[in-house]
């Protein structure tokens, strides 16, 4: 493992150097809250290559992009075990929380579905479902430049080839947790390092772009969501390599569009512009909750009928 990777050198977050050993703590999640459970949609998202398994719990980097921790979570009936190795118990758990997204009050997206044919019925079959989030706007911009256009398995196979290029990953409690490559590891590779890994040139300049965006004291997360929609995704689109597609309701992916047509709502060969519209027609301000809902039935029918 890489030293400079070391969470027990990460003090950041209020731990001394040198302390290996986990803080341990506990939150009590919202009743509707099963995603620690529900691993296999993770299987079918392209940051399952940045979680890690450990019996029962799932790892996870955490922290800002340049010095990341881990976070570990562990259900416990009605309350969940956070550990962390770099980070205190109030950043442990706030993290636990953002991961999860337990601030999403779900029963207002439900109330939608309910009323729509095309997800109806999923409010049950997936509840507690919720949206598994990145540390930073970094590395989502990361995860959305790599996976864009590809497959989920093609989208890992790549990232998992950069990962190991840089050396990126964290050991906490004897497992070795994947994290995303810092900016600075990332800016560091030229072009050609980055094609080798099976980067096209666009994305490989793109990946370079965003390492020199993100050195230059990027927007948080939480600045993002306080910005009004539009202006929140002009400000991330003017970087190479983002657009629409990494915006809230992907309508351009290829999953979306299918599952929008074998279940009626929007035709294959309809704009992209007909699928933004379905979505926010029937799901306003709730646009990655239909997308992750949409892949997941689609997933599990697929599933189903293989089964069968």
């Amino acid at each position: 493992m890489n030293d400079a990777l070391d969470p027990r050198r990460l003090t950041a977050a209020g731990v001394p150097e040198g302390v290996p050993r986990a803080t341990v703590t506990w939150i009590t999640p919202p009743s509707a809250a099963t995603l620690p459970a529900e691993r296999a949609q993770l299987e079918y998202s392209s940051r399952s290559i940045a979680f890690a398994n450990d019996g029962t719990r799932l790892l996870r980097a955490w922290g800002p992009p340049e010095r990341p921790w881990v976070v570990a979570i562990e259900p416990r009936g009605a309350r969940w075990k956070i550990e962390a190795w770099g980070a205190g118990p109030a950043a442990a758990r706030q993290a636990a929380r953002e991961l999860f997204s337990l601030e999403h009050p779900l029963e207002k997206f439900y109330s939608l579905v309910r009323r729509e044919p095309v997800l109806r019925g999923t409010e049950r079959r997936f509840r507690g479902l919720r949206l598994p989030r990145d540390a930073s706007v970094y590395e989502a911009l990361l995860h959305a430049i790599v996976g864009q256009q590809l497959s989920v398995r093609a989208a890992n196979a790549l990232q998992r080839r950069l990962f190991d290029r840089v050396g990126a990953s964290l050991s906490a409690g004897g497992v070795a947790v994947p994290c995303v490559p810092t900016p600075s590891r990332l800016g560091a590779l030229s072009l050609e390092e980055l094609r080798s890994v099976g980067l096209s040139r666009a994305k490989a300049s793109a990946l370079r772009s965003l390492a020199g965006w993100a050195a230059s004291s990027p927007p948080s997360p939480a600045a993002l969501a306080a910005q009004p929609l539009p202006d929140a995704i002009e400000s991330l689109d003017r970087l190479p390599g983002v657009g629409r597609w990494t915006d809230v309701f992907v309508a351009g992916d290829l999953g979306v569009r299918v599952a929008l047509e074998k279940y009626g709502a929007v035709r294959r060969s309809r704009p992209e512009a007909a699928a933004r519209a379905w979505a926010e027609r029937c799901y306003p301000g709730w646009g990655s909750y239909a997308t992750l809902y949409l892949w997941r039935k689609l997933t599990a029918d697929r599933s189903a009928a293989t089964a069968g």
